[in-house]
């Protein structure tokens, strides 16, 4: 079941690149189709360099990570010292969700808990310590404090939740994710 999913999300995006294309070229010719196309590829070569790096830092992850590394800090058994450690890298990892996907990936991998990878990518997403300096920027230091304030203990408490709601489950997300 796993492999049939992976293997029809490359054909259905195919097809709705292909739809949008053909949208492309009803609406402006050949003109349109080709530009669309060529901002694709120039997006497709900035983040090349991006996408190699994250996916070889996910290998490593999972080569260099020991068992003993994972139980005592990441795995099941880690408990809120594995949960706040994950939040801490989710915060300050820097870089998009090229980067920390593949990082969690390899995390799931290499045996962290289900509690441990919901706690570093909430904390990604809540805490990222690369963003705030434009949040300052462009909301103020008002709404950035207060909304930092505000998101401060969901990371850990997602996380929390996750690994007594569903940590039993690990094992089968792990099989199914590759």
């Amino acid at each position: 079941m796993k492999s049939r999913r992976r293997d029809r999300t490359p054909y259905i995006l195919a097809c709705v690149a292909f739809g949008l294309a053909t949208l492309a070229w009803r609406r402006g010719g050949p003109s349109l189709a080709g530009e669309g196309l060529r901002l694709g590829f120039e997006t497709l070569l900035q983040v090349t360099p991006l996408l190699l790096a994250a996916f070889l830092i996910a290998g490593l992850i999972q080569t260099l990570v020991t068992r003993e590394f994972v139980d005592r800090w990441i795995g099941s058994g880690a408990g809120w010292r594995g949960i706040l450690l994950a939040c801490l890298a989710g915060g300050l990892i820097p870089g998009g969700p090229y980067v920390y996907y593949p990082i969690a990936g390899g995390l799931l991998q290499a045996g962290a808990s289900l509690g441990v990878l919901v706690a570093f990518v909430t904390a990604k997403n809540l805490w990222s310590v690369s963003r705030l300096p434009m949040e300052f920027a462009l909301l103020g230091p008002q709404l950035t404090i207060m909304r930092f304030l505000l998101t401060l203990p969901l990371p850990p408490l997602l996380g929390f939740l996750a690994e007594v709601l569903a940590g039993k489950f690990i094992d089968r997300i792990r099989e199914a994710a590759g």
